[in-house]
């Protein structure tokens, strides 16, 4: 990274705007960095330019309107940043220079991205300044953001391996720890765990030797290393994070796959720790900061809410609400992964299950086939999972299709699949605990003695289901099924399954 403006440099660009010299400052400030003055000098360097810039400067320079429109963005204004790019009376010729900042804006907005844009930003690198690298760096950085989100995940892999090696080029350790973010969460998605924290380590290291810290770079990390517990199984500890990092992203650096992510292991978690109700309160005032954020509401948490109904055994108007939600914005990681659990609930068997290839889709994939089977076939198939699992360490899908392992439990940790195998045993054991504490009981119930495998019962009961379906759904025999529901009944003090229904709906 250069070395950023001194005290009496800055000072000089600072006096030259105060004195109306803006020829003067103008140059001054192209010296020091101009559009990548942020980048060259730091944020707070930036707002001490700015704050002694004519109120509309910017609409007659470039680098001065770059520079404000990455301000803008930096601290969670980026809805009217856009806004600035449409401004219909610009006065300065537009460059690649112009482009960049469009890209930028756009990875912090929530809007679909049209696939001609992509196209059109794609052809922009064979115009990029050789003699720049921390230019190259900035474009490569906005397109790996960018073809993620629109499931074009090979491709964005390919630009966030040239973005390092352009900030390397650049040596600015700051902008190469939020590519490592970036790809630590691509790894995560896909599955490969362990490549996420090595990732993750690299962009922490990065941050360390850059010395440099804006905003909200630690909570980054943070989120990713969360997303991380998450998929391990470790997410008791998640949700009392949740409100303070949804508000370092309203407020600091985010872009929409981080915040949907955040909403999904915080809102998922809390559905396992405290239930619908508590998750559905949460969601709400995630949908609240994602639109303060980003400009609008997200579609992936809108699909969130279905997949609430999906492990609760409720998807009676699920097609009906993907209808309303447009594809364009679930193409990325995120959504696709949700959207291909909830279509494979709904019986889309000609649905593709993921978009996202990697290990985590194949133990989905494995996890859905097991819960479609019966008998020893489903055994074997949930052995698979554990296979597949078992080198990443992950718990997450298993407690997401925590049915399929619905009285398996004693069959797997007692067979010859583990005797032999520590780690496979250990992995089974820990799964088994895991989705055994993520079938939370409300209060009311529990002093009713309800027990979680009765609540399962019930919550499959609430959706409409009949002895036999619950039987299905559950992996339960219907013997097994009439037991739990007259437990339910002696508990609460009830003889018919409407009543039952009906005291305990509000619960």
């Amino acid at each position: 990274m250069e070395p950023p403006v001194t005290s009496p440099k800055l000072a000089e660009i600072i006096g030259a705007f105060e004195t109306a010299d803006i020829e003067r400052a103008n140059a001054l400030f192209e010296t020091a960095g101009g559009d990548q003055f942020a980048f060259r000098n730091g944020f707070d360097a930036l707002g001490q330019v700015l704050a002694v810039m004519p109120s509309d400067h910017w609409r007659r320079n470039e680098a001065a309107f770059c520079s404000w429109v990455v301000y803008l963005c930096k601290f969670g204004q980026a809805a009217r940043a856009s806004g600035h790019l449409n401004d219909p009376d610009l006065e300065f010729d537009k460059t690649v220079r112009f482009t960049i900042v469009e890209l930028l804006v756009a990875i912090h907005l929530g809007d679909p991205i049209d696939s001609a844009d992509i196209e059109r930003w794609i052809y922009l690198e064979r115009t990029l300044p050789i003699a720049e690298p921390l230019t190259s760096g900035l474009y490569y950085n906005a397109m790996l953001a960018i073809l993620v989100r629109v499931g074009r995940l090979t491709e964005a892999r390919s630009f966030g391996v040239r973005a390092i090696s352009a900030f390397k080029a650049a040596h600015h350790w700051h902008l190469e720890h939020f590519i490592h973010l970036h790809l630590a969460d691509l790894s995560i998605n896909e599955g490969h765990l362990r490549r996420g924290r090595r990732h993750l380590y690299s962009a922490k290291i990065c941050l360390e030797k850059s010395g440099e810290a804006h905003g909200n770079e630690e909570q980054l990390s943070e989120i990713i290393s969360l997303v991380l517990d998450y998929e391990t199984g470790n997410f008791a500890h998640i949700p009392a994070r949740g409100a303070e990092l949804r508000t370092s992203l309203i407020e600091g650096d985010s872009w929409a796959e981080i915040f949907n992510q955040l909403a999904r292991i915080t809102i998922l978690s809390l559905y396992f720790t405290a239930g619908r109700r508590a998750a559905l309160a949460e969601l709400t005032e995630f949908q609240v900061g994602y639109a303060q954020r980003h400009g609008r509401h997200s579609d992936v948490l809108a699909l969130l809410e279905i997949e609430i109904d999906r492990l609760d055994h409720s998807l009676g108007g699920a097609e009906q609400a993907i209808a309303r939600l447009d594809p364009d914005n679930l193409r990325g990681p995120i959504g696709s992964i949700l959207l291909s659990g909830i279509r494979a609930a709904l019986g889309r068997q000609n649905a593709t299950l993921t978009h996202v290839a990697g290990p985590r889709a194949a133990l989905n994939a494995t996890l859905v086939e097991a819960a479609q089977a019966s008998g020893q076939a489903r055994r074997r198939l949930v052995q698979h999972a554990f296979l597949l699992a078992v080198r990443e360490s992950h718990v997450a899908p298993f407690v997401e299709n925590r049915e399929t392992l619905s009285g398996l439990g004693s069959q797997l940790t007692a067979s010859g699949f583990v005797r032999g195998h520590v780690q496979t045993g250990r992995m089974v054991r820990k799964v088994l605990r895991t989705v055994e504490q993520s079938y939370w009981v409300p209060e009311r119930l529990r002093d009713l003695g309800v027990t979680h495998k009765q609540l399962r019962v019930l919550t499959a009961l609430q959706s409409g289901a009949t002895n036999k379906e619950i039987g299905r759904l559950l992996g339960l025999s219907e013997a097994t099924v009439k037991f739990h529901l007259t437990k339910l009944y002696r508990a609460t003090g009830v003889r018919k399954r409407g009543e039952l229904i009906e005291i305990t709906m509000g619960i």
